[in-house]
């Protein structure tokens, strides 16, 4: 009985308050700055490198995770190939690979990515993550806690063909494909359709930056856009 007592307890102390975090199946949800953030569309993707990649969106912001390898376990984001970013309602990209302004804070971003398991029979990956991410100015940050993804599906493979700046190819190509998937849902006549339209631009155009766009064919889907 007592350990029963402890268990609850303990439980209660985790999830604290207020906007609590609900285990679906599959989910992929957060707190972000102290408000429930929940996923409608999720993927995830493991690379010819073994990279895992895990994106969420709400149909307005995309979170885009991307851990160094499947393992289980604990994956770092300081000083690693993985990461955290959002891509936000405004397109504005924050990630832990922004360096912080020097005026906000000296170390640099931080998060953590904690692998619990990779189905590959069912196909499913779940597991735990909390990040602070900057935007590419150093000066503002988000921070998302008490993290999850639940049973988010597998599929596909995430190519990385190099590139520069913040943003990873994987990452980028990633968010793409998240925003596609509210894009090509929405009506012209939707009240969202103006939104979800640009943040498929950005996250186009932050693809060419990252990945390069040889044949042009990424900036062809970018002008053949209507926003509004």
């Amino acid at each position: 009985m007592k350990k029963f007592i402890v268990l609850v307890l303990t439980i209660f102390t985790f999830f604290g308050c207020g906007e609590e975090l609900e285990f679906n199946t599959p989910s992929f949800q957060a707190k972000k700055d102290g408000n429930l953030w929940e996923a409608i569309t999720y993927r995830a993707n493991i690379d010819a490198s073994g990279v895992l990649t895990i994106v969420g969106s709400d149909n307005f912001e995309t979170v885009t995770l991307v851990s160094n390898s499947a393992a289980l376990g604990l994956h770092d984001m300081v000083d690693t190939s993985s990461s955290g970013s959002l891509l936000d309602v405004n397109s504005v990209m924050w990630s832990t690979n922004n360096t912080p302004d020097p005026s906000v804070q000296i170390y640099p971003a931080d998060g953590v990515i904690d692998i619990k398991e990779v189905d590959t029979e069912g196909g499913t990956v779940s597991g735990e993550f909390y990040f602070n991410a900057f935007n590419s100015s150093g000066l503002s940050s988000i921070n998302f806690n008490k993290g999850f993804f639940h049973k988010v599906p597998l599929g596909g493979t995430i190519t990385s063909t190099g590139g520069s700046g913040s943003v990873t190819c994987a990452e980028a190509t990633a968010v793409v494909d998240a925003t596609f998937l509210s894009f090509d849902a929405a009506a012209m006549t939707d009240a969202n359709y103006e939104t979800v339209c640009n943040a498929y631009k950005t996250a186009l155009q932050t693809q060419i930056t990252a990945c390069g766009d040889g044949d042009g064919s990424i900036q062809t889907t970018i002008d053949g856009l209507t926003c509004m």
